[in-house]
């Protein structure tokens, strides 16, 4: 974090060669950022809410409007920064330098009245912010979640965070510090952010985009500072579960089949659940075991499955007429019974988000061996469940429990104290088993 400075006075003024020099030195800086007429400008910018609740608490006037050399030394690094800097943080600099004021010269001057310094002010702290917030926790475009439970509770908090950090700032070396302070500097993102430098010279289009996604991803889940957190990356079929922001444990995964895609999201572990039943969500039950309930309900006995009623009671599926039950007025629910044969094995990791999906153990191990491990109707099977609860858990599992198999045990709930969060989300480009960049193939056809 970025600690208090001294405020500074404006410093000496401009001599019209000096100036001139000036201008023309800050003109070329904006690369191929061409500024238009004045009357181009509108006279009132639409500010977005963080940009008026930055000027509401700032009580020293304007931050870069000014003829000193303090303020226009300020403008022209944070251009020059956009131009420098962007492309290497798998940012795009149009995004902010389309929002500054287009009138290169009258800026530089130090604007030809009140209003029109109010406004080119208003602009540039615009595009500041933009820039530091997308530096700070990605830039929210390139995220591609479903459900994000955990940027809604910290928003307001980031958004004063940023505020603070830009009100600290009075010259050029100040924005450069916080710029170099708002990035991570973990090993996992340098060796990313090396990568993407090689491919930007080597002119690979296609890699750039999946890198520079693949950064804004990590900014985004470091930002948070979360002491625990789980990365499930669905492209390159893994887990990460990170501590301090360090690597603790890999591990590989078995995700959601192409047409039956795993979701993006951000959610919480909450619980983890030894002899969990898997309650066969309504889509496998109606398309998958029905029609083999209308052949023979043995098929029940085979899957050690339950049948339960509206009410949740269970019922002999013999007394029932399969013959008439259709997907339409199916009302039943399957219930795979506990044990080691259960699909879901002998834990569940519940997640907090609003679809049927959550991270667990497997009956079929045969699968983590494969190179393509797609296989699965959503959910993630993990290929270290012990090992990722321990890690999750006050205490260590019991392993005699685990392997005793008990018929008939009950599901047994462990509440995750935390709770800790994971991160699913799908990067054709990443860092492979904790060590290494490598590129995934684009299963799900979603890197378009």
């Amino acid at each position: 974090m970025l600690h208090c400075r001294k405020k500074y006075g404006c410093g000496c003024l401009f001599g019209k060669t000096t100036k001139r020099l000036f201008l023309v030195v800050l003109l070329l800086s904006w690369g191929g950022y061409m500024p238009v007429p004045a009357q181009h400008i509108s006279p009132e910018p639409v500010l977005p809410v963080l940009v008026e609740v930055f000027y509401k608490n700032r009580k020293d006037g304007y931050i870069w409007m000014g003829a000193d050399t303090q303020r226009a030394g300020l403008r022209m690094r944070l251009i020059q920064l956009l131009n420098e800097r962007c492309a290497f943080q798998g940012l795009d600099k149009s995004k902010y330098l389309k929002l500054l004021p287009r009138d290169a010269f009258g800026m530089a001057a130090g604007s030809s009245g009140e209003d029109s310094s109010r406004v080119n002010d208003y602009r540039y702290t615009h595009a500041a912010l933009e820039y530091l917030n997308d530096l700070f926790q990605g830039d929210p475009a390139t995220r591609k979640t479903g459900d994000d439970a955990l940027s809604r509770t910290v928003k307001e908090a980031d958004q004063h965070y940023l505020i603070n950090l830009l009100a600290e700032v009075s010259k050029p070396k100040d924005l450069d510090d916080l710029v170099n302070r708002l990035e991570p500097a973990t090993s996992q993102y340098l060796l990313l952010k090396n990568a993407l430098k090689a491919q930007l010279d080597s002119g690979n289009v296609v890699r750039i985009r999946r890198l520079s996604e693949t950064l804004n991803n990590y900014r985004w889940m470091y930002h948070f500072h979360f002491p625990k957190f789980i990365v499930v990356n669905i492209a390159a079929a893994e887990l990460n579960y990170y501590e301090q922001d360090s690597l603790k444990l890999n591990m590989r995964v078995v995700a959601g089949k192409p047409s039956t895609k795993t979701p993006r999201f951000a959610a919480y572990c909450d619980q983890v659940i030894l002899y969990p039943y898997w309650n066969v969500p309504k889509s496998i039950a109606v398309n998958e075991i029905l029609p083999f309930c209308k052949k023979n309900t043995a098929v029940l006995d085979l899957l050690r499955m339950q049948v339960l009623n509206s009410r949740g009671q269970v019922v002999n599926p013999r007394s029932i007429n399969w013959s008439k039950i259709t997907k339409q007025n199916f009302s039943y629910q399957f219930r795979q019974a506990t044990g080691r044969d259960n699909a879901l094995g002998v834990i569940k990791f519940n997640l907090t988000s609003p679809y049927s999906v959550y991270l667990h153990d497997t009956n079929l191990k045969a699968a983590f061996k494969s190179e393509k491990r797609y296989l699965s109707h959503g959910c993630v099977r993990v290929e270290k469940p012990v090992e990722l609860a321990d890690y999750l858990l006050e205490e260590k599992l019991d392993a005699s429990f685990l392997n005793a198999n008990s018929k008939g045990q009950k599901p047994v709930i462990k509440t995750v104290h935390g709770p800790v969060p994971v991160f699913i989300l799908y990067m054709t480009a990443d860092i492979k088993e904790g060590s290494m960049v490598q590129y995934f193939e684009d299963v799900y056809t979603l890197d378009q």
